[in-house]
């Protein structure tokens, strides 16, 4: 076995380069999102040092868990029962929310990456980490400390005047003092604070004087964390969330681990897409390996050595590539996990207290057991070919004879329908959960029966691409090498076919939800300008509701409608609803009845679309509860129902019961300009009126669905660099498999030379085949991925309010074959090179 594999290192060192590259995916994910879970733990652990026991109140508000902004406070009266603790020594009550926005000296806000912009009240407290590195604290309403980080990328310093933006309008303050903190750090982890006077942080950051986020205890020397955190649960009673430093530090860090599991089952299936593909080019390596080796493997036959000797034999070298390859692959996944950390950490500006990486125990297990298994499931068919050569083998030539296709053919289709089945009983939301056995088993599934079944077509595919590519002697000569061997063909272009597939699949969807936002916006959105706020920015951007009877003012403006929007609880279930004036609203979003009336509403009143309704078993003048964030539990009415509109769909509220929600701002505006009127002249006007609002931005529809489309090109983007990874372990099979055949046709080519082929013949010859195997494996993913776009489509449309339009990206897959081309040509570079470096009289010679 060891000379086996010294034998054949160059054919060998391309077939491991799969799984190094798919395991060192999938370390990297492990290690990096270890590293940064790790890093925020030690940093909320950090935080909360100083901190024995921290109360807050329980907000069991709609939308909690995803506001990140608090909607329960401890009042006073609480405030005092925790000061009576026995053992209770110092009790420090915080004010600290998100949601200050400070505007730069270029009269934008300055944004945020991802860490909050907090706003808090000023403290003094034993052991904290914050320290006045410059002036003094904020003792007048007009004064603020910023934090040392807010200073630096701001520009701002001690003296100068600062606006912020809070759950109040702009306003003016002056900064009178830099803070930072312990370790010399200007920030925790990227965030920015503005700190006011205790009772100005109440009326700006809460909007409740009197009220507190939470507080800080310290136990007196004897009493331990866990006791008073008992005590004080006992004299506050049900209402608070009592924790000790460590569970408070535990709980926040948890809040980031979504994050952190998102992103590792992201790049680890993607990992393992890689090897899967990688499979196919070891099932290819190996099987022509065994073929060639006929003759060899019958001596070892007829010297009398069993199948099953013969058989652990192919394993063994199945093993051993997998298990070196597996190592290397978690050699660079070290490496990777830390240019992930680097990059996450640079990205939201966040400084975590970790040093190099983290690496667990399960995460070398994992990867070594990944590499192996794959490695060895993908060798273990050719191991079984190996074992049945018969000893007579060694007497005669080594070749071995084409298969008839049937069997495979059956199997295949056989299996493309398990395939099939598992997808649809996931699309079609028979089976709920389950989606790593349906969706992921059954795509790779249906892609192994794709494989299967792709013998049978390939060689009159081939022949048909062939008469574009396979002109001249040189040319033909490549188009039946190509079909000369159709399951050799169809394994190595199989590998393509599976990145191919995903990205096309990928691409159709994108298409189709750009194509439906663009229908919405230019067709279905009577109104041509939009009135936005920055989607990452803050949850408090808006601009006031009644700045509708000011736009409305504006000349040539026929029609606007302002939009509020919050997560609510209505009828029993946590829900998005929005909260707008129905007169202007009919109008622009081209509104129509289906039940009940659509007119302003009172407050104790709302509408339905019609799907809404039927789904939630609604109907006219039924009466159900409504709970909002901040003004707590009512009833309302539903009085209309509305057609299913592309544009709005859900409840829709009055403007009075919206003074519940969290932000009394508007987050969105429609203008309508009157017909003959200009729009730029009205888009002038309007910049004009929220020139002193700099979180908000003015838009024409087209530059909207731009915008719109903005994230998913972003995602698109993100998902064809990580699918280059298939892509390249296809180009990878190609190669080797070219080289192979290359070994195995040396007397051919020898011969063929010697009755007149050139270099240059023979090299394009090569290349005919390459080409022609990567254009067989990108119409084959291109195909496979038509089909996953219109699954995904089918399986969403119910859902979608009519948004999404089946659009093919026709230039997305003409660039796709293109880069086909262009990928067959270069993978048969190396093979191309050999063939021609072969010595006429010894390839000739050769047995």
């Amino acid at each position: 076995m060891l000379r086996g594999l010294l034998a054949h290192k160059l054919r060998l060192v391309l077939s491991s380069l799969a799984v190094v590259l798919g395991t060192m995916f999938m370390a990297g994910a492990f290690i990096g999102g270890d590293t940064v879970a790790q890093g925020f733990q030690e940093l909320f652990t950090t935080i909360n040092t100083s901190v024995d026991v921290q109360v807050t109140a329980k907000d069991t508000a709609p939308g909690a868990a995803r506001s990140g902004r608090p909607a329960a406070f401890v009042d006073e009266q609480a405030l005092a029962r925790i000061r009576g603790v026995p053992g209770a020594d110092q009790v420090t009550p915080q004010v600290i929310a998100d949601g200050a926005r400070v505007v730069g000296k270029d009269g934008k806000v300055i944004g945020s990456s991802g860490p909050p912009r907090f706003g808090a009240g000023w403290v003094t407290q034993p052991g904290s980490l914050i320290e006045l590195r410059a002036g003094r604290p904020p003792a007048a309403d007009d004064e603020i400390v910023i934090d040392a980080g807010l200073a630096r990328t701001s520009g701002y310093g001690i003296g100068d005047r600062v606006d912020v933006i809070t759950l109040q309008p702009r306003q003016t303050f002056t900064v009178v003092g830099i803070v930072g903190y312990q370790g010399g750090r200007d920030s925790l982890g990227g965030e920015t604070t503005v700190i006011f006077t205790t009772a100005r942080a109440q009326e700006l950051m809460l909007g409740a004087p009197g009220q507190y986020t939470s507080v800080e205890v310290h136990a007196q020397p004897g009493v331990s964390p866990a006791t008073l955190r008992d005590r004080i649960a006992a004299a506050l009673g049900p209402g608070y969330e009592t924790q000790t430093g460590a569970e408070a530090a535990k709980a926040s860090a948890a809040s980031v681990q979504g994050f952190v599991g998102i992103l590792k089952t992201g790049l680890a299936v993607f990992a393992l897409i890689g090897l899967f593909t990688g499979a196919f080019l070891i099932f290819n390596t190996f099987s022509m390996l065994v073929a060639q080796r006929t003759r060899e493997l019958a001596l070892y036959r007829s010297f009398g050595a069993s199948r099953g000797q013969v058989n652990r034999s192919v394993l063994a070298e199945a093993v051993l590539l997998g298990a070196v390859s597996a190592v290397i692959g978690l050699g660079l996944g070290l490496l990777v996990g830390w240019l992930l950390k680097t990059l996450l950490t640079s990205f939201s500006h966040v400084d975590l207290p970790v040093s190099g990486v983290v690496v667990r125990p399960y995460v070398v297990v994992v990867t070594l057991l990944v590499g192996i298994g794959f490695t060895v499931a993908a060798a273990l068919v050719p191991s079984l070919r190996a074992s049945r050569v018969s000893p007579l083998a060694a007497m005669r030539d080594a070749a071995t004879p084409d298969r008839p296709l049937r069997r495979l053919t059956i199997a295949g289709a056989l299996v493309l329908a398990l395939g099939v089945v598992l997808l649809a009983l996931k699309l079609t939301g028979t089976v709920k959960g389950q989606n790593a056995l349906l969706l992921g088993g059954g795509a790779a599934v249906a892609f192994l029966g794709v494989a299967m079944l792709a013998p049978v077509i390939s060689r009159p595919v081939t022949a048909v691409i062939g008469r574009v590519f396979g002109t001249g002697v040189a040319g033909r000569l490549g188009v039946r090498n190509t079909g000369r061997n159709p399951r050799r063909t169809a394994v190595t272009a199989a590998a393509l076919m599976i990145g191919v597939a995903l990205a096309t699949g990928a691409g159709v969807f994108a298409a189709s939800v750009k194509a439906g936002i663009s229908d919405v916006f230019r067709s279905d959105l009577h109104a041509q300008l939009a009135v936005t706020t920055d989607p990452g920015g803050s949850q408090l951007a808006g601009f006031p509701v009644d700045a509708t009877s000011r736009i409305t003012a504006i000349p040539g403006v026929a029609s606007a409608v302002a939009v509020q929007a919050d997560i609510v609880e209505l009828n029993g279930a946590q829900q998005s609803a929005a909260a707008t004036d129905l007169t202007s609203a009919k109008i622009i979003f081209g509104m129509v009845a289906a039940g009940g009336r659509l007119d302003p509403l009172s407050a104790g009143e709302f509408v339905v679309d019609a799907r809404y309704a039927k789904d939630h078993g609604l109907s006219l003048g039924q009466t159900v509860p409504l709970r909002t964030a901040r003004g707590g539990a009512s009833t309302v009415r539903l009085v209309g129902v509305y057609a299913d509109n592309k544009v709005v769909s859900g409840p829709l509220l009055s403007p009075a019961d919206a003074a519940g929600f969290r932000s009394p701002a508007a987050q969105a505006g429609y203008v309508q300009v009157a017909p003959g009127a200009s729009v730029d002249e009205v888009h002038q006007a309007l910049d004009a009126l929220f020139a002193d609002n700099p979180e908000v931005t003015v838009l024409t529809t087209d530059a909207v669905v731009k915008q719109a489309s903005r994230f998913l090109d972003i995602v698109l983007a993100i998902l064809n660099v990580l699918l280059g990874l298939t892509i390249l372990v296809a180009v990878l099979g190609v190669i080797n498999t070219l080289l192979l055949s290359v070994f195995e046709r040396t007397r051919e080519i020898g011969l063929i030379r010697a009755i007149g082929m050139r270099r240059g013949q023979l090299a394009r010859m090569i290349t005919v085949e390459s080409i022609l195997i990567s254009v067989f494996g990108a119409l084959l993913g291109i195909a496979a991925g038509i089909a996953i776009g219109l699954a995904i489509i089918f399986a969403l449309r119910g859902s979608s309010n009519g948004i999404i339009v089946l659009t093919i990206p026709w230039s997305y897959l003409v660039i796709t074959m293109l880069l086909a081309v262009v990928a067959g040509a270069v993978a048969a570079i190396l093979p191309a090179i050999r063939a021609t470096r072969l010595p006429v009289l010894d390839a000739i010679a050769y047995e």
